[in-house]
């Protein structure tokens, strides 16, 4: 009998367990964000050099959707792809950015029960970064004027880390930070006793999440 007890109280014990964890599955999220976009131009010519370095910020907008994998009650990983937009205006010019690509993240909860789940997340992005705009318009003058074309896609390599909580399951409100790590080169252009090299690259986008748990 004492036996029999042991395991109820065990099987019972692993069930709410079970019952209170954050629950492996799809998702879907929406979010707005506030971000910057830094552009630089270099220029060497006839020996004189020069730099000019402009950082605008702007808002952000971006849908996710995947799959999140738990291993335990508290860690998991979640798969995703991104979409995103964001806009900068510098110089009277608008410099857009659509940004798309797929993630993975590590998830720790370190508050769990059964109405809600707490904890954090960390990851890395990988995809592109394609850049439009008043501004890359007037950026593709310059290559061109040498016979040759400006770059407005360029590969994307970003950090994600934040915080998230998870409300009856299925509602998740996350803080999320991105920080990418390269730069797009709209142009590098050398030719006799001139040279011009532009980048353009978003420098981080914090901003909040809402995601839906199916």
């Amino acid at each position: 009998m004492k036996k029999l007890l042991v395991s109820s109280v065990a099987a019972l014990a692993l069930t709410s367990s079970a019952l209170i964890a954050e629950e492996s599955g799809t998702f879907v999220g929406v979010g707005i964000g506030y971000g910057s976009t830094t552009l630089k131009l270099s220029s060497n010519v006839l020996g004189e050099t020069e730099n000019i370095k402009n950082t605008k910020s702007g808002l952000n907008y971006g849908i996710i959707a995947g799959y999140k994998q738990f291993f335990t009650e508290s860690f998991g990983l979640r798969y995703y792809g991104n979409i995103d937009m964001s806009s900068a205006t510098i110089e009277s010019q608008a410099y857009n950015t659509l940004n798309y690509g797929v993630n993975v993240d590590a998830l720790y909860n370190f508050v769990t029960s059964a109405d809600m789940d707490f904890g954090v997340f960390l990851g890395i992005g990988l995809g592109a970064n394609s850049w439009s705009g008043e501004g890359i318009n007037d950026a593709k003058s310059v290559p061109a004027a040498a016979g040759k074309k400006a770059t407005t896609t360029g590969f994307d390599a970003a950090l994600n880390v934040g915080l998230r909580g998870v409300f009856a399951k299925a509602h998740g409100i996350e803080l999320a930070a991105r920080v990418p790590f390269v730069k797009t080169t709209l142009f590098d252009i050398n030719v006799t006793d001139v040279s011009v090299k532009a980048t353009i690259h978003r420098t981080y986008n914090v901003g909040l999440r809402y995601t839906f748990g199916f």
